[in-house]
């Protein structure tokens, strides 16, 4: 008797954001899980999102066809559906999404992964119609979870895994995680329709970049502890990097294949090792088969971890402009309150470094920590004016499994079920019901005033940027932020996301 090969539907999950950018790409985690899943002989399919409208008030919604979805689920037919949900502010969103889909699929079982549900998942599980949450990494548990599906058997036994048996609650933590990232097969971009996604990104930009990008991947989680960051839930504390070898091949792999240049690296810490961060970049350099490519890091890089020879072969190698996470002036609220690490004059001979090797960049920076003052507020402009350059400014927000988030729970500052219900929707701007809450907004506009100054003289100096439009969205969007509010989730939800299929 042929033994039967599994289906797995991997599906991204709607969101609104107030930005008109598509994204340009599944998430990075479902091409992974994907990829994976085929090269343990399942048979996989993504489905990414695929319409965009803009709503009233300049909410922007990102979302299915949901009758083409549905005939497309159906003619799959798939033994297991799982859904991404990377951000809080997406729950709300995913677990109507669920609901949805349930409507349609009563018995198949569905599981739902992402950062939110890793954090809260018997939240989740007793708040949406999911039957599993696969904890953190999730390539080895997801494969795993399908074949006891297939074979009728209960997971108790997996590592990173959460559901409910009898009414009872089931939680694995993640404790193993791989070792040999090379041993993973290349995001499975042969799903995507590249020329669609050419023609959508055509006229969307993401910093320096225009038009579609790859996103690379080179290594996972980051020793530092830094109080404000949850990443260790899903990667685990130890970091682990992929060979220069193993990183360039996908680079000259997508380049060849696909046409595409363009590449966004986002790793939570690219740069740890100095060693490593150099080879990869003298790698692509001496790679014929790679021609010029470009790329930024959009999730930052750690200051500590750049000297004058990194930012040198990062602008050689093709770098058009690097992050790096500065989080406050103050050198009291960086090192004492966020755990940083990071001395002020490591900030400005970075930024000198960047000048002089003519590699543009920019900062991040929080606004609205425990002990954040007038005096710290102005410490952070001064540390500005110094640096003169881009500065983009988020609003502290204490995700759970951090130190800063105890802080928070233990001061009363915060009520958990906003955070659990993702009502920090949008992760410039926090819960309204948080302390402090006018008052960080104004800061966070006082300090916006410079991102203006010194963004727009980055503008005038790239011809990519010289665009009414995109001075016109730099004020309004730094000044005049809109606001998601839980109405206009409620009605974006019900118009979009039907559950009762019989309407």
């Amino acid at each position: 008797m042929k033994k039967k090969i599994g289906k797995i539907a991997f599906l991204d999950s709607p969101y609104i954001l107030t930005e008109p950018f598509f994204q340009h790409m599944p998430p990075l985690s479902l091409l992974y899980l994907t990829a994976y899943a085929e090269k343990c002989g399942f048979e996989a399919q993504i489905y990414p999102l695929n319409i965009s409208v803009k709503e009233r008030r300049g909410l922007y919604y990102f979302g299915f066809d949901t009758r083409l979805l549905i005939k497309d689920l159906k003619n799959f037919m798939p033994d297991m559906i799982a859904v991404s949900c990377p951000y809080s502010g997406r729950w709300p969103f995913t677990r109507r999404f669920i609901s949805f889909l349930r409507s349609y699929f009563p018995d198949t079982p569905i599981a739902i992964g992402g950062i939110h549900p890793t954090t809260f998942p018997e939240y989740c599980l007793t708040n949406s119609e999911a039957n599993y949450v696969v904890i953190g990494e999730g390539e080895i548990t997801m494969v795993e979870l399908a074949k006891h599906i297939l074979a009728d058997k209960s997971p108790y036994s997996l590592d990173g895994i959460a559901f409910f048996d009898n009414g009872k609650f089931i939680f694995n933590p993640k404790t193993k995680f791989i070792k040999d990232l090379d041993n993973l097969p290349f995001p499975a971009y042969h799903h995507i329709d590249i020329e669609k996604y050419k023609g959508i990104c055509k006229k969307d930009r993401i910093s320096q970049l225009k038009g579609l990008y790859f996103s690379l991947l080179t290594s996972r989680s980051c020793p530092f502890q830094c109080t404000y960051c949850n990443m260790h839930i899903a990667h685990g504390k130890q970091w682990r990097a992929r060979s220069p070898e193993n990183v360039v091949s996908e680079i000259s792999y997508l380049v060849n294949k696909y046409k595409v240049n363009q590449f966004a690296i986002v790793d939570d810490n690219f740069t740890l090792s100095k060693r490593r961060t150099i080879d990869i970049l003298k790698l692509i350099l001496k790679t014929n088969s790679i021609p010029a490519i470009k790329f930024i890091t959009p999730n930052g890089l750690s200051a500590k971890t750049l000297d004058e020879e990194v930012i040198f072969y990062l602008k050689k190698a093709g770098a058009l402009e690097i992050a790096i996470a500065v989080e406050s002036g103050s050198d009291y609220i960086r090192n004492v309150i966020y755990n940083k690490r990071l001395s002020t004059e490591k900030v400005l001979e970075v930024v000198a470094g960047c000048k002089k090797y003519h590699l543009p960049c920019k900062a991040f920076f929080m606004v609205g920590a425990p002990e954040e003052s007038e005096e710290t507020i102005n410490q952070t402009i001064d540390l500005i004016k110094k640096i003169k350059i881009p500065a983009y400014f988020n609003i502290t927000t204490p995700y759970k499994g951090t130190a800063l988030y105890d802080y928070y729970i233990k001061k009363g500052l915060i009520n958990e079920e906003d955070l659990r219900q993702g009502r920090a929707m949008d992760l410039r701007l926090p819960v309204e019901e948080s302390k402090d809450y006018a008052k960080i907004i104004q800061w966070r506009r006082k300090l916006q005033i410079f991102n203006i100054i010194y963004a727009w003289k980055d503008i005038i100096t790239s011809s990519r940027w010289i665009t009414v439009n995109n001075f016109k969205r730099l004020i309004t969007t730094s000044l005049f932020p809109t606001q998601i509010t839980q109405k206009d989730i409620d009605e974006v939800l019900k118009k979009y996301i039907p559950v009762n299929k019989n309407k």
